[in-house]
């Protein structure tokens, strides 16, 4: 095997790819590329046994692939990247002297032999499927659905559910759901055509599809126990989590009796003014007095800040407690000027929303400010 790249471009696509590649495993062959050559194609795969992507380059790709012999052979991951990322040469060679040794040449004067493993010792890994429930959608929309829904997953939690986010289609729509039982991120773009399905993808595998840089379309294909992902000359294949999401349409308020109306603007920064404090947890507050956010810290001492340009629905007293982060995450996936943060009490649910009836927020409210 010989293949000639140029380096910059080389370094993106194993840098796209790297973000598979396990810290720790029990099959040290997860710790390497698997480089194969072909008269037709350069595929590079990395997995860690349940998440894998290839970058499947056509030889005619004269923005990356100089020239190459046919060949294949695994290469460890983090030496190749850091080689390529600490060279200042243009064009980089990988040749391949026998089963184990592998030379990396510049078109300057630095030259690695490597020592690397057999391609065939790799596990077998599938990115193949027979399914028929394929969705192309634009990547702008997958990562508009990625974007106000990720960061409502759950990072440590029993449920293994929760560390993902639920994909579904029906009545053409395509929804993204997740939730950490503490609050609720929901987004959904309408489809051309009517699919039924209902999947929960490992939040890893949706945020390694964000960072790929393609102006291509995204296909989704839907299978028994795995989903894959093409763009360009990427597939992405990931094993799904077993089990039922919970149904969260009865988790969105519904009887809504007060309606706070505010400046995006206004909002986060003030949040931000009053959490310099050190307590995270702030209370909304509605009095004659207008609208107030305030929070307090037993070692620091109390902050509040007025918010002149918001609105509220009643003129009744109300107060409610919730975390600033949840908060701020949920305007911010909002993405608008002007947001609405919709309660049914205090001790209930609120709904932060806007006229974008397909992105929907809801946190739950804490007790006290006492942390």
């Amino acid at each position: 095997m010989k293949l000639t790249l140029k380096r910059q471009a080389f370094d993106k696509i194993l840098s796209t790819l790297g973000e598979v590649i396990p810290s720790t495993t029990v099959e040290a062959n997860f710790k390497n590329f698997l480089i194969n050559v072909d008269e037709l194609n350069c595929s590079i795969l990395a997995s860690d046994g349940n998440l894998s992507i290839q970058a499947n380059i056509p030889l005619t790709e004269s923005n990356i692939i100089v020239n190459s012999l046919p060949g294949a052979i695994q290469v460890p991951a983090k030496i190749i990247t850091d080689i390529i990322k600490q060279s200042k040469a243009e064009i980089l060679t990988l040749e391949l002297v026998d089963e184990s040794l592998l030379y990396v040449s510049d078109d300057l004067s630095t030259k690695y032999e490597l020592k690397v493993i057999n391609a065939l010792e790799y596990p077998s890994i599938d990115l193949s499927s027979n399914s028929s429930e394929k969705i192309d959608i634009k990547m702008s929309d997958f990562l508009s659905l990625y974007n106000c829904t990720y960061f409502a997953t759950a990072t440590k939690t029993p449920k293994e559910l929760f560390k993902g986010i639920n994909v579904s289609a029906n009545l053409n729509h395509l929804t993204f759901v997740a939730t950490d039982a503490y609050r609720l991120a929901k987004k959904y773009i309408d489809l051309l055509e009517d699919h039924h399905f209902s999947v929960t993808i490992p939040l890893k595998a949706l945020s390694t599809v964000s960072h790929i840089e393609t102006k291509n379309d995204l296909t989704l294909i839907i299978d028994n126990n795995k989903v894959l992902f093409k763009t360009g000359f990427y597939t992405i294949s990931t094993k799904l989590y077993n089990g039922d999401f919970p149904n969260v349409d009865r988790i969105i308020p519904n009887d809504i009796v007060y309606t706070l109306e505010v400046n995006t603007k206004e909002l986060t920064e003030a949040i931000a003014r009053v959490t310099i404090l050190g307590n995270k947890k702030i209370q909304i507050v509605h009095s004659d007095s207008g609208i107030e956010i305030l929070t307090k810290d037993p070692n620091s001492g109390n902050a509040s800040e007025k918010l002149p340009e918001a609105t509220f629905s009643s003129n009744d007293y109300f107060s409610i407690i919730c975390r600033a982060d949840f908060l701020l995450d949920a305007i911010n996936a909002l993405n608008v000027e002007k947001a609405k943060i919709k309660f049914v009490s205090d001790t209930r649910a609120f709904l932060v929303c806007s006229d974008d009836v397909t992105n929907i927020q809801v946190i739950t409210p804490v007790r006290s400010l006492e942390e």
